[in-house]
């Protein structure tokens, strides 16, 4: 009955350390210094209104993007405790240190990083050669567009 306890576990695993160390290079490309610029940067502006809005439960509806973008955004203010309360009127304000910064760029910031692996797991997938998965995967990595969107609270990258 308890034969299993007679013999050790054994677990074997086989680790891609190339898709290791480009998901350490994508973490660390997004989310270093990630609370900088600590201002409103661009379309910000937007997305923290419709943030506030979910963090003191008022109900909108808007043609930006889809709802559930919104949402896993508001997800992120959530998490870090932003009660909604500050004033999303202009580009460049500073933000005032009842808004946790880290935590509602952290999501953006993460899916960003997890599209240098994936690109990475997609272009094998579709039979291509490690050496062609890299070159993808490291052009995903350096392309300065994709690290500025992914390092603000934006939904391109949502």
């Amino acid at each position: 009955m308890w034969g299993f306890l007679k013999r050790p576990v054994v677990v074997t695993a086989d680790i891609n350390l190339s898709l290791v160390a480009l998901t350490g290079m994508g973490l660390l490309s997004r989310l270093w210094r990630l609370t900088y610029p600590r201002a409103v940067v661009f379309d910000e502006v937007y997305y923290g209104q419709y943030i506030s809005f979910y963090m003191k439960q008022i109900f909108f509806l808007d043609d930006s993007g889809p709802p559930f973008g919104h949402m896993v955004l508001a997800l992120g203010g959530y998490l870090g405790g932003f009660d909604g309360n500050f004033l999303w009127n202009r580009i460049g304000a500073e933000y005032s240190s009842n808004v946790p910064v880290w935590s509602l760029r952290l999501l953006p910031a993460l899916a960003g990083a997890l599209s240098v692996p994936m690109a990475y797991q997609i272009v094998l997938e579709l039979h291509f050669s490690h050496c062609a998965a890299m070159g993808a995967a490291l052009l995903m990595l350096i392309e300065n567009a994709l690290i500025t969107q992914s390092r603000l609270m934006l939904l391109e990258s949502v």
